[in-house]
C-alpha cells in the first residue's frame, strides 16, 4: 500500500459518508429543501469526524451499502463493504493520526431516494507530514428500511479548488432580499462578480423619516487563512473587514469596522438560512467606541422577481 496515499484515500472516503451519518430518520430526499439538507450535513459531520478520530474501521464501513464501490483518483477500485473496512483497517495501521476537514460544495437530490454529494477533503497528519487535499463525489441511496447509505464514492482530482468553486457553498445568497418594518426598509441584492471569484451585495436602507444609507459587501476566499473574508463599505465613508466561520449550520462573520465619524466598532454578523427563501440576519456582541450595543435579529425574505418590461 502506498505510503501517504493510504491516509489520503481514507480521508476522502470519510467525507463520502458524512451525509449518511445524519439521514437515518429522514424521509425521501425530494421532501427536503436545500437548506434542510445543508443543515443536516453540517450537524452530522461532527459525529462522523469524531468516529474518524477514533479510528473505528468497522463503524465507518457500516455507513456503506453491502455492495458499495469506491474508486480512488488512480483508478483503484474497492468492491463491497468488507473490502472498504479492510482498507480502513490497513490504513489506520500504517498511517499516522491526524485531523480531517470537510468542505461541501454541492448536495442535490437526483431522485426520490438518491442524493449526490460533492466536495473537497483535507487530511492534515500530525507532525510534518504532507497535507492531502482531493475532490470527491458520493452517491447516497435510501434503503428499504429507511436508512441512507453510501452506494459509491469516486475521487475526482487532486487539484486545488478555485475561489469560485469554494464560494459555491454561499451561492444560496445570490438574489434579491428584502426586510420591511414600520421603521425602515432594507433591500439587498447578491450577485457574482464578473470574474465569478467574489460574491458582491449592494444594499440600501430607507427609514420612515426619508433618510437612507447605502453600501456594498464583497466576499472572497483567503487562500492563506483558508476561509472566506468580507469587505464592507458604506456610502458615508465607513468600512469593515472580517472573516467567516461556520458552526452548527450558521455562518458568523467577525468584523472590525471604522465608522464614517471615526469611531471604531467590532462585532459579529450572523447569517442563518431559514428555508430556501428566507434567512435570519443577526448582529451579535457589537461594541461601538467601547460601548456595548444590544443584539438584534431580523428575518429577511427573498424578494419576488422584478416584473419584465
Amino acid at each position: 500500500m502506498r505510503k501517504g496515499g493510504a491516509m489520503s484515500r481514507l480521508g476522502r472516503t470519510i467525507l463520502g459518508v458524512v451525509l449518511a451519518g445524519g439521514l437515518g430518520e429522514c424521509g425521501l430526499a425530494a421532501e427536503w429543501s436545500a437548506a434542510q439538507l445543508e443543515e443536516l450535513v453540517a450537524t452530522s459531520a461532527e459525529q462522523y469526524i469524531k468516529a474518524f478520530h477514533e479510528r473505528d474501521a468497522a463503524k465507518l464501513a457500516g455507513f456503506f451499502t453491502e455492495s458499495a464501490e469506491y474508486v480512488d483518483a488512480d483508478g483503484r477500485v474497492l468492491h463491497g463493504r468488507a473490502a472498504i473496512e479492510a482498507d480502513f483497517i490497513a490504513t489506520f495501521e500504517s498511517s499516522p493520526k491526524g485531523t480531517l476537514s470537510i468542505e461541501l460544495t454541492s448536495i442535490r437530490p437526483i431522485a426520490e431516494n438518491v442524493i449526490v454529494e460533492e466536495g473537497i477533503s483535507e487530511f492534515r497528519p500530525e507532525g510534518d507530514g504532507a497535507v492531502s487535499t482531493l475532490r470527491y463525489s458520493a452517491t447516497h441511496v435510501q434503503q428499504k428500511d429507511g436508512e441512507w447509505r453510501i452506494a459509491g464514492v469516486r475521487e475526482l482530482s487532486p487539484a486545488e479548488m478555485t475561489a469560485h468553486e469554494r464560494l459555491k457553498t454561499l451561492a444560496w445568497l445570490v438574489g434579491r432580499w428584502s426586510d420591511e418594518s414600520p421603521d425602515s426598509v432594507v433591500a439587498s441584492e447578491w450577485k457574482w462578480s464578473d470574474d465569478e471569484n467574489y460574491l458582491i451585495a449592494e444594499f440600501v436602507t430607507k427609514t420612515a423619516d426619508g433618510t437612507g444609507r447605502a453600501g456594498s459587501h464583497r466576499v472572497g476566499w483567503d487562500p492563506l487563512r483558508k476561509q472566506f473574508r468580507s469587505w464592507i463599505f458604506d456610502a458615508e465613508g465607513g468600512f469593515a473587514e472580517g472573516t467567516w466561520a461556520r458552526h452548527d449550520g450558521v455562518w458568523d462573520v467577525s468584523l472590525t469596522a471604522t465608522l464614517a465619524g471615526g469611531a471604531t466598532a467590532t462585532g459579529v454578523l450572523r447569517f442563518e438560512r431559514d428555508g430556501d427563501d428566507a434567512m435570519i440576519v443577526s448582529q451579535l456582541r457589537w461594541a461601538v467606541g467601547g460601548e456595548s450595543v444590544p443584539d438584534s435579529e431580523t428575518r429577511v425574505v427573498r424578494a419576488p422577481p422584478e416584473p419584465k418590461e
